[in-house]
């Protein structure tokens, strides 16, 4: 859990069933880990397909990801890929690819070096300047958002150009609405960071192996499914789960809406915060109604097709562009997919324009493309998924108690993404199974 949020685990004795109830990439994750501790896991899932929000779609030869468009291929994803047998179904972008912004009417490249920093047009040399007084600044003040902290670190015109665009953009949320103690501070403790950002890039440790970005050839849902094949009887599909009951003798009773319950020692939540709060009301109305607050994001995912393919990572909108696109992922240039982009609209800052219609959405993505980059696409399909905002809704899960035996491993409780997603899943696995048999 992030800085501030109640420590969501509970354990007295290792378990001898353990329940997980959602089959996304949390759970699915999760219960590899804990099968290879050598512990006994059944992951019930309410849709007919696993993966929750990582899902590809075959659309003209092309996998079009509805989610994630790609990860990073660190040591703890490498290891995973090769555990499921997908190492020969890796592709991986060049990270020597330009990450761009669209400000002031043109594309403008990230600065990704001290060099591409001083010879960027993203910001004038007056901006550049300002950024150049980050090290006088102070570290994380109590209280401060997000926003509020690159503003002051860096300036107003490097958080419009830069950090709104990019970091608001992991979250399609927006900075200003997200406390830097459940958003950022873990982060920047991490990294090292304790009041320079620049200090601290500067006197990195150089020679560190490089994560790049990486896809697999049938789309990132190539990863959930490999995870479920290995699960084999251990996963059920199609299985919603309608209530969590305490058993007398310890453990619960997890109700299924087809009357198979299951009984366990143990419950791991990796579902939405709503439908875990909807578990939890009967026995647990406190730590339901806290679940209940936490909001999500909504965001359309349109594919796009063109005859080109340009050559980048994609790009971001900076702040008062006008745009209603956030931003595109070109697939074309990351893993040589013919044509392929992925534009992403709504957020936080505009979650109206989810709501327009498909023929709508695809349009608005369509033309706003031929404007930032003078290329001609059409629409290959809209979709529509939510991101958890880590906004000040976050502050509801300081007094969460969760009942005992109760477990949550979820994208709103801990760092959000793939890896994170098996950072969190792991360290559970650990403490639901300590006596690891593999070792």
């Amino acid at each position: 859990m992030k800085d501030g949020a109640a420590d969501i685990y509970h354990l007295d004795a290792p378990p001898q069933v353990i329940a997980i109830v959602g089959g996304g990439i949390s759970g699915l994750a999760l219960a590899h880990y804990l099968r290879a501790r050598g512990a006994e896991c059944i992951v019930l899932e309410s849709q007919p397909r696993p993966g929750g929000v990582i899902q590809t779609l075959d659309i003209e030869g092309l996998p079009l990801d509805m989610g994630p468009q790609r990860t990073r291929l660190t040591p703890e994803v490498r290891a995973l890929i090769a555990d499921v047998g997908l190492a020969d179904e890796v592709l991986t972008a060049s990270e020597e690819l330009s990450l761009l912004v669209f400000r002031k009417g043109r594309l403008s490249q990230v600065p990704l070096s001290i060099r591409q920093a001083f010879t960027t047009d993203l910001l004038t040399w007056t901006e550049k300047a300002r950024v150049l007084l980050e090290p006088l600044t102070g570290g994380l003040r109590e209280g401060e958002t997000a926003g509020g902290y690159f503003r002051r670190k860096l300036g107003g015109a490097a958080y419009e150009a830069l950090i709104a665009p990019l970091y608001g953009g992991l979250y399609a949320s927006d900075p200003d609405r997200m406390p830097a103690r459940h958003a950022l501070a873990t982060t920047l403790r991490e990294l090292g960071v304790k009041r320079s950002i620049l200090w601290r890039a500067l006197t990195a440790r150089k020679g560190v192996s490089s994560a790049p970005p990486c896809s697999f050839r049938r789309g990132m849902r190539a990863l959930p499914l490999a995870l479920a094949d290995g699960l084999g009887a251990s996963l059920r599909t199609g299985c919603a789960v309608t209530g969590l009951r305490p058993r007398p003798e310890g453990g619960f009773v997890v109700a299924l809406e087809d009357d198979d319950d299951v009984v366990a020692d143990e419950v791991a939540l990796c579902c939405p915060a709503g439908t875990a709060a909807g578990l939890l009301e009967p026995t647990a109305p406190d730590a339901a109604a806290r679940l209940e607050q936490i909001r999500y994001n909504p965001l359309a995912v349109v594919h796009l097709k063109g005859d080109e393919d340009l050559v980048g990572a994609g790009y971001q909108v900076a702040l008062g562009e006008g745009l209603q696109t956030r931003g595109v992922t070109w697939n074309a240039g990351l893993f040589g997919r013919p044509g392929l982009y992925t534009a992403f609209l709504g957020g936080m800052r505009n979650p109206a324009v989810v709501e327009e219609d498909d023929d709508r959405l695809g349009q608005i993505a369509a033309d706003e493309f031929t404007h930032v980059t003078g290329c001609e696409v059409r629409v290959l399909h809209v979709g529509r998924t939510r991101i958890p905002a880590w906004d000040e809704s976050w502050d509801a899960l300081d007094g969460l108690r969760l009942p005992e035996g109760v477990h949550i491993c979820a994208n709103y409780a801990a760092r959000p993404g793939i890896q994170g997603r098996l950072t969190d899943a792991k360290r559970l696995a650990a403490r639901l199974a300590p006596n690891d048999v593999s070792a």
